[in-house]
C-alpha cells in the first residue's frame, strides 16, 4: 500500500507524465486509482489527491465524493429533517487532465495539503475552471466548475505541473498542534 509523501520528496517537484490511453484500464493504473483512493478516505479533512503525492509521477488526480455531498446536502438543505445517512457520492478520477479555461477574476483562498501537513496559506486562484480529462474507463469529459471544486482543480494542477500551494502563497500560516485533553477532547 502506498503512502501520501512530504513536500521534500523529489516526486512532488516532477512535472508528472501522461497515462498512454491504453494503459488507462490496466491493472497498474486500477492499482493506484484503488490505493489513492482509500488513501484520501481516511484523511477526514482531504478533499484530493494527486498521484505525484504518492510517489507516482503520472497525470491523475481524485475529487473526493466529500466535496459533492457537502454541495448536495446544500442543495437540500429543505429536506435535511428527513434525510437519512446517505453513501457519499464517488471519488471522481482525473486522468491526463488539462485546464481549458480560468476566469480572469483571481481570489485569494485558503489552502492546505496533504503533503504539507504543518501550513497552510493563501493563495490566489481563479474563481472559475473548465478541465478536461478522461475518466478511469477512457472516456474524455469536460467539467466546468466554480468556488471550491474550481480551487480544487488550480491546486491538483500544479501537483501535476511539479509546483506546491507554498510556491504561490502571498501568506503562510503554521497549524497549531491539537493537544487532548485527559477527558479524550482536542482543544
Amino acid at each position: 500500500m502506498r503512502s501520501i509523501i512530504d513536500k521534500n520528496n523529489p516526486t512532488l517537484r516532477l512535472v508528472a507524465k501522461n497515462i498512454p490511453l491504453k494503459n488507462i484500464g490496466g491493472s497498474s493504473v486500477r492499482t493506484l486509482i484503488s490505493d489513492m483512493k482509500r488513501l484520501l478516505a481516511r484523511e477526514p479533512y482531504g478533499v484530493a489527491l494527486a498521484s505525484p503525492q504518492v510517489g507516482e509521477s503520472l497525470r491523475l488526480f481524485i475529487v473526493s465524493g466529500r466535496v459533492f455531498l457537502n454541495r448536495e446536502k446544500k442543495e437540500n438543505e429543505a429536506d435535511a429533517t428527513e434525510q437519512k445517512e446517505e453513501p457519499l457520492p464517488p471519488d471522481q478520477i482525473y486522468i491526463n487532465p488539462k485546464l481549458t479555461k480560468l476566469s480572469r477574476g483571481k481570489k485569494n483562498k485558503h489552502e492546505g495539503c496533504l503533503s504539507i501537513r504543518t501550513l497552510w496559506g493563501e493563495v490566489p486562484r481563479a474563481e472559475k475552471a473548465t478541465i478536461e480529462a478522461y475518466d478511469e474507463h477512457g472516456k474524455k469529459f469536460t467539467r466546468g466548475a466554480s468556488g471550491f471544486l474550481a480551487h480544487i482543480f488550480q491546486h491538483e494542477m500544479d501537483h501535476l505541473d511539479g509546483i506546491l500551494y507554498i510556491d504561490k502563497a502571498v501568506k503562510l500560516f503554521e497549524d497549531k498542534p491539537r493537544h487532548e485533553n485527559t477527558d479524550g477532547n482536542a482543544k
